[in-house]
């Protein structure tokens, strides 16, 4: 039974959401009335297939050198010789190089250079936000009773700090991606013309405060989720590996060394029995229902004429994928500042990390048969 406290959370954070969301992105206003941000201060974030072949990507493209000033330089189409005419200091290596990566386009008829990708600066990145904010609030207000309710689920068995990255891997990221995922990752094909990449991408104002990353991995009947961030001394791939591996058959970590290896990270004890969530039957449900109501708002937002105008994107999938980015960095934004959860872990300094963190954010999922 939730206590008096609890029942108030869900008026909480609706009232909150309003005085809280603006604040969120404060540099928006500030940078509008001063000199405009340089490329290393926006999102960046590319999506579509990609070669295996090369290790790079296209966001470490757009990090070398000053090409990122390039791209938004050409956010209009510009010649060789506008863009030295407003200081762009660059090689011809600089422009093939952001050609062949699908990020600057040739038009041969009046030889000028434009951006591919899409750029919003601190303007319309406001005016976008102001619509995820609408967005947010009817989430918030969805998403009440279940969050209450898985909350005081994980409260009861001592996972309270499970609860960032279950809102995050599953209900914010996982589904959406694979509702996303047959036009935005199967459709766009490697050719002559894109050896490297192709897909979309877009840049938006301000980087975000802290970044995150999902690594989903089927165990059997079900699958196990690992939340990380570049701040994080996480497992290595391959141990993640062999502890799905391992408990695939027994919810259980057999191996001595690797109880170990995961009894110090946290996914289990020193007898290998787990210690991460397990969520299953009705609860499984209730993830895929809220992942559902996210997934619903970020859909119905893309289609809005006001935000298609804004976003310029070519499909309504486009649209969405860009959306989800925004609306799920919002969301926990949000509840982390209302008070509603807690970050396992700092996700901004490393330094205020321990090994055993790593427990709070790996969880598993049981499929509904």
């Amino acid at each position: 039974m939730l206590s008096k406290k609890s029942h108030l959370l869900p008026i909480l954070i609706f009232i909150l959401a309003a005085s809280l969301f603006q604040p969120l992105f404060p540099q928006d206003s500030q940078k509008s009335k001063t000199a405009s941000p340089s490329f290393n201060e926006y999102q960046f974030v590319a999506r579509g297939k990609m070669s295996s072949q090369r290790r790079a990507r296209p966001g470490q493209i757009v990090r070398m050198d000053n090409n990122g000033e390039i791209l938004l330089a050409c956010i209009k189409p510009q010649t060789t010789d506008q863009l030295k005419a407003i200081g762009i200091i660059f090689f011809q290596s600089q422009l093939e190089l952001l050609i062949d990566w699908n990020l600057l386009v040739f038009n041969r008829k009046d030889n000028t250079y434009k951006t591919t990708i899409h750029i919003y600066g601190p303007e319309k990145a406001s005016a976008i936000r102001s619509h995820v904010h609408s967005a947010v609030l009817r989430l918030a207000s969805a998403l009440n009773t279940d969050l209450l309710s898985l909350k005081s689920f994980l409260e009861k068995t001592h996972q309270e700090k499970s609860l960032f990255a279950i809102l995050y891997a599953y209900i914010l990221h996982d589904y959406s991606m694979r509702q996303f995922g047959p036009e935005i990752y199967q459709k766009p094909q490697l050719s002559a013309d894109f050896p490297f990449w192709n897909g979309f991408a877009w840049a938006i104002y301000p980087i975000k405060k802290f970044n995150t990353g999902v690594t989903a991995l089927p165990a059997k009947d079900k699958k196990v989720f690992f939340v990380s961030s570049p701040a994080v001394s996480r497992p290595g791939f391959q141990q993640l590996l062999s502890f799905v591996k391992d408990v695939s058959a027994d919810d259980k970590v057999d191996d001595p060394e690797l109880i170990k290896t995961c009894s110090a990270f946290g996914l289990c004890d020193d007898q290998g029995e787990l210690t991460i969530p397990i969520l299953e039957g009705e609860w499984a449900a209730k993830l895929e229902n809220m992942a559902n109501q996210v997934y619903a708002q970020t859909v119905e937002l893309a289609g809005s004429l006001e935000i298609k105008e804004i976003l310029s994107m070519a499909t309504q999938a486009h649209a969405a994928m860009f959306l989800h980015y925004e609306l799920r960095y919002a969301v926990l934004t949000l509840l982390l500042k209302t008070g509603f959860m807690k970050a396992p872990l700092d996700f901004e300094n490393a330094d205020n990390n321990v090994p055993s963190d790593n427990g709070n954010l790996v969880f598993a999922v049981k499929q509904n048969k």
